[in-house]
């Protein structure tokens, strides 16, 4: 290991959050409310059911939430680089192969099979992990930062999605992802991404532990450090990840539903656009705030925030026959979303520390992304049969209720083991 120097006037970290920023641009294709755009193409031309398309997501996520557990180890042991840039080209190859599918199975395959590998190797867990490793104090503002690369692809990729699927057709819209996927993923990856800051002779947050408190200089020299097994046998592990999973079995049904939904409240694809757009805007801007909000997540009350955020605005979406109330449940909705995608990973490290992360994370991954991995079906389910998505958004309410009072009792667990990079 290189001789540790005094803090730069530039820490390399923020290379970190640009790599994972732009790996975000590319992985908005994957989520359910992209998905949701192409539900009216794929029904006009195959015949296909909402519920059919929709397993497409569930078969993703389980995928993702499966492969999980088995990269982490990696990502601890060998980084970032070593898998982000395998996983864009999967990922741009499978989404460009789903360009040629004619039967429905084929686009499980396609788009829920290999897909999702790539993306699980280029996604939400590998890009938390990577900051979490560079970042302790500025967690929350990091990760809020990359995720701005999510919304911002939406605010870009909504509209054109719309625009390109009523000009050139849905096919040639996973073309353009699959490019995406190539240019801001494969090579920014390979040229920035770095394990951890003491491999370059950093610190964490780019701090010079000389310069701090004693108190802060010890915990720059150990850290805890679990085993799956150690974080099993405690409360917290199964807390966060039975809250974030209640919570994102509801999101995510709510995600693949929000275009259609509002197409079948007569609103115009124009209009559904806008509306989108308009979501990811008030995301995009309020995710620097809800970054400074997680870093506090040692208090209950922040810990509720991105449950309470979510149900409130599934509520109002209820109401959208109103537009004015469809837009004030966007908006709180895409702030409950851009909270909760800070704010779990934010507690996770803060929780089980930087040198165990991986291995940690990706167990609970296993759980949200499963539970998530029903949300779109269960939701497209209750509207085949009621002919609605309200019953299911009624239902959610519950969920996220649920989800904030699990949190509130997620307290930090007491670690037996600490270690010292050098000796992980």
């Amino acid at each position: 290991m290189e001789k540790k120097s005094k803090s730069p006037r530039y820490f390399y970290g923020w290379n970190i959050v640009l790599a994972g920023f732009l790996s975000h641009l590319a992985y908005a294709e994957q989520y359910s409310s992209t998905l949701g755009l192409f539900m009216r193409p794929l029904q006009n031309e195959f015949g296909w059911s909402r519920s059919q398309i929709a397993l497409v997501q569930t078969i993703s996520r389980v995928l993702e939430a499966l492969v999980a557990p088995f990269i982490g180890p990696i990502l601890d042991r060998f980084g970032t680089r070593s898998i982000m840039p395998i996983g864009s080209i999967i990922a741009g190859i499978a989404v460009l192969a789903t360009t040629q599918v004619n039967e429905i199975w084929q686009f499980y395959i396609t788009r829920g099979v290999i897909a999702a590998i790539g993306f699980s190797m280029m996604g939400h867990l590998v890009t938390s992990i990577a900051i979490n490793n560079w970042f302790i104090k500025k967690r929350g503002r990091a990760l809020a930062i990359v995720n701005i690369g999510s919304t911002l692809s939406n605010v870009i990729l909504m509209p054109t999605s719309v625009w390109v699927i009523a000009k050139w057709g849905w096919r040639s819209m996973f073309a353009t992802f699959a490019v995406i996927t190539w240019i801001v993923v494969l090579i920014p990856s390979l040229i920035l991404m770095r394990r951890r800051p003491e491999d370059m002779g950093l610190y964490p947050d780019g701090e010079n532990p000389a310069a701090t408190s004693e108190e802060n200089q010890s915990s720059f020299i150990k850290e805890a450090i679990w085993t799956r097994k150690e974080a099993f046998q405690t409360s917290a592990f199964w807390l966060i990840s039975l809250s974030f999973a209640v919570a994102s079995f509801a999101f995510q049904g709510i995600n693949i539903s929000m275009a259609p939904y509002m197409q079948d409240l007569n609103y115009s694809d124009g209009f559904v656009a806008g509306a989108l757009f308009f979501r990811a805007s008030i995301m995009t801007i309020g995710l620097p705030f809800m970054g400074l909000l997680a870093e506090k997540s040692q208090y209950a009350i922040v810990r509720i925030v991105p449950f309470v955020l979510q149900g409130t605005g599934s509520f109002l979406l209820i109401l959208g026959e109103n537009p004015y109330f469809l837009f004030l449940g966007l908006a709180i909705y895409g702030l409950g979303v851009t909270s909760i995608g800070v704010t779990q990973e934010v507690i996770w490290a803060n929780y089980f520390g930087r040198y165990s992360l991986g291995r940690i994370r990706s167990a609970g991954f296993l759980a949200t992304f499963g539970a998530g991995a029903t949300g779109p079906v269960f939701m497209n389910l209750v509207y085949d049969f009621s002919n609605s998505y309200k019953p299911a958004l009624t239902l959610f309410l519950l969920f996220f209720l649920a989800a904030s009072i699990l949190i509130v009792f997620a307290t930090p667990p007491q670690a037996k083991n600490f270690t010292t990079v050098e000796n992980i």
